[in-house]
């Protein structure tokens, strides 16, 4: 007779400072690698973490969705505890549920919220969680860019080369905040490209900074080919927010 299964979903939050992105890589530390090593001690078996996306190096998470399923069984409340006395200060699992084997972390989420924060003023206390530009920004002209980029379901211009592509992009949000020193750029969206949000936000910046007109920017979406967008925000900007199911 077969073992049942048991399928456990974390709801995680990290800072991507010290790790090469979420997943796995050989010699090399990432989010992946070092909540799985736990898992194996914990459930005597090998695990193996679906992530709703794999974010990059540098890049940290407010509410990243992974679940895993295993033959062994252990209370949510034991996971949590169990985690969280072990995992690196860096990383904290918020919550632990038991969920139907039909989940899947990835291709069960609905949408995603990602935002990325500018600050404008010095601040070695958001020097890892954020993109200082000392530079003025001009905030209307990349208001109007963020209208114009709203338009567009067909978004390959802001993707990774190379990188798997899917084509038309439900953009439910983009807006943006500003207190007179910090930007947050916000995105909700039924899927992202690989470097999507740091492209747009690359893309918006140069509009900021009236080194690119509306009619440029509107030339590089519609070419819809990851060579036509060159300009890239860092890393250190980036949080996903939020992951819906």
């Amino acid at each position: 007779m077969e073992k049942k299964k048991y399928n456990y979903k974390l709801t995680l939050k990290y800072i991507g400072t010290n790790y090469y992105g979420w997943q796995k890589q050989p010699n090399k530390p990432t989010i992946q690698q070092v909540i799985e090593d736990l898992l194996q001690v914990l459930f005597k078996e090998k695990i193996t973490l679906v992530a709703s996306g794999r974010t990059d190096a540098g890049v940290h998470a407010l509410g990243q969705v992974a679940n895993f399923k295993t033959l062994s069984y252990r209370t949510p409340k034991e996971v949590y505890k169990y985690l969280n006395a072990s995992l690196p200060k860096d990383i904290a699992v918020v919550k632990v549920e038991e969920v139907p084997l039909s989940f899947n972390a990835r291709f069960s989420a609905k949408g995603k919220t990602y935002f990325y924060r500018i600050y404008t003023k010095p601040d070695p206390f958001l020097y890892n969680f954020g993109w200082y530009i000392a530079k003025e920004l001009d905030i209307k002209a990349m208001e109007e860019g963020i209208e114009l980029i709203k338009k567009y379901k067909k978004l390959k211009s802001f993707a990774k080369k190379g990188d798997y592509l899917r084509e038309d992009i439900d953009l439910r949000e983009l807006y943006l905040k500003y207190d007179g020193d910090i930007i947050e750029i916000y995105i909700t969206a039924s899927h992202f490209l690989r470097y999507m949000v740091r492209k747009i936000v690359g893309h918006l910046v140069r509009v900021g900074h009236r080194k690119m007109d509306l009619k440029e920017l509107e030339s590089i979406i519609l070419q819809n080919q990851p060579d036509a967008g060159l300009f890239i925000a860092p890393p250190q900007g980036l949080f996903l927010k939020e992951v819906y199911y």
